[in-house]
């Protein structure tokens, strides 16, 4: 990836960013660290930063479903857990939103 794209898609979350709620903003963050991880993998990194009191995926699965009707991200496979043995989603970051000629400050 050209330096170009990597600073076009850290000023493009930056931007999104600001409009979402604190958990979201640390899930979208979770999924740019881990892509394609499932609820409770994303809840389960979270909780080792202490970002949140629980490794119990509902401290994200909402989330991450307003997160997706917002089309922030996406469902792009599913999988067994290896907890519940029930098949489950896995999540990554949707494509970059995309930037409005003028808008990118250098």
């Amino acid at each position: 990836m050209s330096a170009i794209t990597k600073l076009t898609r850290e000023l493009s979350f930056k931007e999104i960013k600001k409009t979402l709620n604190t958990r979201q903003a640390m899930i979208m963050e979770a999924l740019r660290d881990r892509p394609r991880s499932t609820a409770r993998e994303l809840a389960l990194y979270l909780w080792e930063q202490r970002k949140i009191p629980s490794p119990e995926r509902n401290y994200t699965h909402p989330r991450l479903t307003e997160l997706v009707e917002d089309g922030l991200v996406k469902v792009v496979d599913k999988k067994r857990c290896p907890i519940t043995g029930k098949m489950v989603a896995v999540y990554e970051l949707a494509s970059d939103p995309v930037i409005e000629q003028g808008e990118l400050e250098l």
